[in-house]
């Protein structure tokens, strides 16, 4: 089973990943797995001839409505959702009593070959996590002054809580209600209080249980911030990957945060790869955008969603970026004048 979370206006997305899952993971009678869409916004201003071809599970249906207020009025719509990913996981496990295994995938992932390894994987674990990076990023080409480093990858989390998969089990059960507690009143992205949403937390998961495995295999969640570790190849209609943990590996899913539209997830000012002199990536990301115009879907882009009342945070770029560098650097500097007592 596939489970997704979503606003309205991500709705094209999440139904185009629900439609790469269902072209690769079929039940033995050949059919294709259940797919459900979390709607992290108000299904009431759905347009009125909007048939979803996946269910939708509003957050009405999971949490008090006294709560998504008080929720939806401390959180931007990003923190808003991530606080509700414990609460709709669990939800699925007790309304759903024979999924027995579940993928947790962000609206942004598109399957690009069998899910069976993912299904084979939880056969032995509980949890299945991947790491944002498998190596340093200063043995990559730009060592020096290149960016994301390794103290970012602190900030966000060492694993991406864009994809999760889990086994029906009392570990399970026990883990998400661990999460739960930390991540309602806790998902704000505040790196200096040691906050990012629900993925900071991820990093105490292999500690804290039983049977979770780390999957490095470089056919697992291409994205944004691992292509300077890994190269992509074309084989047929399908793609191998690889990486100094494993050569000519099937691609499985691919995260395209941040690689068709920059200011997505927590990547903007990424320096380490340049996306327009990556063939490679560039074929990729044109084989998903196709899939993603197959459906003709009439939703309003521009609303905003119900949920998360605190404005996201804009990305800077430019002269404007230069410039609160630059307020910043001075402000640190009069921050270290030591100023006379006044008596």
């Amino acid at each position: 089973m596939l489970l997704t979370l979503c606003t309205i206006r991500q709705l094209p997305q999440a139904i185009a990943l629900g439609d790469s899952f269902s072209r690769h993971a079929l039940q033995p009678n050949g059919q294709p797995m259940r797919v459900l869409i979390g709607l992290v916004d108000d299904p009431a201003r759905l347009p009125a001839d909007f048939v979803s071809p996946y269910p939708l599970l509003p957050m009405g249906e999971v949490l008090p409505a006294e709560q998504l207020t008080a929720l939806s009025a401390k959180y931007t719509p990003t923190e808003f959702a991530a606080a509700c990913k414990p609460h709709v996981i669990a939800h699925v496990f007790r309304h759903f009593p024979d999924a027995d295994q579940l993928i947790y995938a962000d609206s942004a992932i598109q399957f690009m070959g069998s899910v069976t390894p993912v299904w084979e994987a939880l056969a032995n674990a509980t949890i299945l996590l991947t790491p944002h990076i498998t190596r340093s990023p200063a043995s990559g080409p730009q060592p020096g002054g290149a960016w994301p480093d390794e103290k970012y990858f602190q900030n966000i989390g060492l694993y991406s809580a864009d994809f999760l998969a889990f086994r029906r089990s009392a570990e399970t059960d026990r883990f998400l209600a661990w999460w739960q507690d930390r991540v309602t009143e806790r998902a704000y992205i505040d790196f200096c209080a040691g906050l990012c949403t629900d993925q900071i937390w991820l990093m105490h998961v292999p500690v804290f249980f039983r049977d979770v495995v780390v999957v490095k295999n470089p056919g697992w969640h291409l994205a944004l911030w691992n292509l300077p570790e890994r190269s992509l190849q074309s084989s047929g209609t399908s793609w191998l990957v690889t990486d100094p943990t494993g050569q000519n590996q099937p691609l499985v899913f691919v995260n395209l945060k941040g690689l068709s539209n920059p200011n997505e997830g927590f990547f903007p000012h990424q320096n380490r790869v340049k996306l327009a002199h990556r063939s490679d990536i560039q074929a990729l990301l044109t084989a998903c955008k196709s899939t993603l115009s197959a459906r003709r879907l009439t939703l309003p882009e521009a609303q905003a969603p119900a949920y998360g009342q605190q404005p996201e945070p804009v990305v800077l770029r430019g002269w404007k970026r230069s410039t609160v560098k630059s307020l910043r650097l001075v402000t640190r500097f009069l921050d270290q004048i030591p100023l006379p007592a006044i008596r």
